[in-house]
């Protein structure tokens, strides 16, 4: 990368001056010693993530709508690694509800993206929290390229439908110098997220058989299984070839998508508060 693009990335990664409850949560989740009781003491004390935590945690995904009450109980509910998923949102402040803070369609395609991921991780064997994380920030880059600077990133946008068969990634290096997997793996980086996981960020648009882990496979593959049910902006793999690359048979397929439609529906309560 150029010094420019140095600069553009450490710009756009930028936290808050004053840590607010998510970045002190990222810190707590560092901690062994710390207790889920902990975590759900200091969700509580910030209204707007607490929301997202127990909301997620009482979708019909994890199986028990309007039981879970508190923060703790969410956090034992939904696993460390999504906590973080979620806390790390919120941290860049992606959770506002005042204007666009991120791309027409951003959380719905995550979301389903995460759901795909999860699905994928059971027959692959990478574990599931880790998995449905994942492919809930695997486009953070493109929210935190579009915080800095939405017009520019909505023209990016309209070059693609102007031009059809023009990727994502090329439409961003174009105008930006950098694309949003590069910046989403460098702010996970700064965040301080295992290596595996800033991988898997930052080669989601990789042909799959060319990236090396295989959580990062897995996360190609629910990328382009969500772009096939609710088409988005394409992705470069094929649902045929990611799945390949797992070793998932074909005749999977029609399976596999019917799973992920019936979890696309069980997280539908989660995305209600986005708007």
């Amino acid at each position: 990368m150029t010094a420019d693009t140095n600069d553009l990335v450490a710009e756009i990664t930028q936290l808050p001056v004053q840590p607010g409850a998510a970045m002190r949560l990222l810190w707590m989740l560092e901690d062994p010693r710390t207790s889920a009781a902990d975590l759900g003491r200091l969700i509580e004390s910030d209204p707007a993530l607490s929301t997202q935590v127990i909301r997620l945690a009482n979708t019909a995904f994890y199986g028990l709508s309007g039981k879970v009450a508190s923060a703790w109980r969410a956090v034992t509910v939904l696993g460390l690694a999504t906590v973080r998923a979620l806390a790390t949102t919120a941290a860049f402040d992606l959770f506002s509800e005042k204007g666009r803070s991120v791309p027409d369609e951003f959380w719905p395609h995550c979301v389903l993206t995460a759901a795909a991921a999860s699905s994928l991780a059971r027959r692959v064997g990478v574990p599931v929290n880790d998995a449905f994380s994942a492919g809930l920030l695997h486009d953070l880059g493109a929210a935190l390229m579009f915080r800095r600077a939405p017009r520019r990133y909505d023209s990016i946008l309209e070059r693609m439908q102007a031009e059809p068969g023009l990727a994502l990634v090329e439409a961003e290096r174009d105008e930006f110098g950098i694309s949003h997997a590069e910046v989403g793996a460098a702010a996970l980086g700064v965040m301080k997220f295992p290596a595996e996981f800033v991988y898997a960020v930052g080669h989601h648009h990789q042909d799959p058989f060319e990236v090396e882990s295989l959580l990062g496979r897995v996360v190609v593959a629910a990328d382009a299984i969500a772009c096939e049910l609710e088409p988005a902006i394409e992705t470069n793999a094929k649902i045929s070839d990611a799945l390949a690359a797992l070793q998932i048979p074909a005749e999977a397929e029609a399976g596999l998508l019917d799973e992920v439609r019936g979890d696309k529906d069980n997280l539908a309560g989660f995305l209600t508060v986005r708007g």
